[in-house]
């Protein structure tokens, strides 16, 4: 783990003017560490493009559980432990953005989060055999939550 954080493997995109992460990796750290979890990966980067005619809204971040029902790469890059399976990846909005939903992130969604990935990996065969995704999406200005 680097610097013993709660994660295996960070990485952080520069990002261009205008745009901002949500959360910092602190913050992040402080609320994976309150509730328990750790994860395999922690990632920062650019929001995604966005596709045209849609009103889903845009991911901030999301937790993803990646199953062991079948070999991934994560067999041989991390020895797939349970831990390892989790993934969290943040997204970047725009800098007007990040101060309107920056406190319910770190009140609300980011303590739902990480309970969620402290339970991941103790939860029953049938549940860790396949995907999820603990997802926080925007939509004007709201934040909702997609779980799958």
């Amino acid at each position: 783990m680097i610097d013993d954080a709660p994660w295996s493997d960070y990485s952080r995109a520069r990002l261009p003017r205008g745009l901002t992460y949500a959360v910092g990796r602190d913050v992040i750290e402080h609320a994976l560490r309150q509730a328990g979890a750790t994860i395999g990966s922690l990632s920062l980067g650019p929001p995604p493009p966005r596709p045209r005619n849609t009103d889903d809204g845009s991911m901030v971040f999301d937790v993803y559980w990646v199953g062991d029902a079948r070999p991934s790469r994560l067999d041989s890059a991390w020895g797939a432990s349970a831990p390892e399976r989790l993934l969290m990846r943040w997204h970047a909005v725009p800098t007007p953005v990040r101060a309107a939903i920056r406190d319910e992130l770190v009140e609300h969604w980011l303590p739902l989060a990480s309970a969620w990935a402290a339970a991941a990996p103790h939860r029953r065969n049938t549940w860790a055999a396949t995907d999820h995704r603990w997802m926080v999406v925007l939509t004007a200005r709201t934040l909702r939550l997609a779980e799958d």
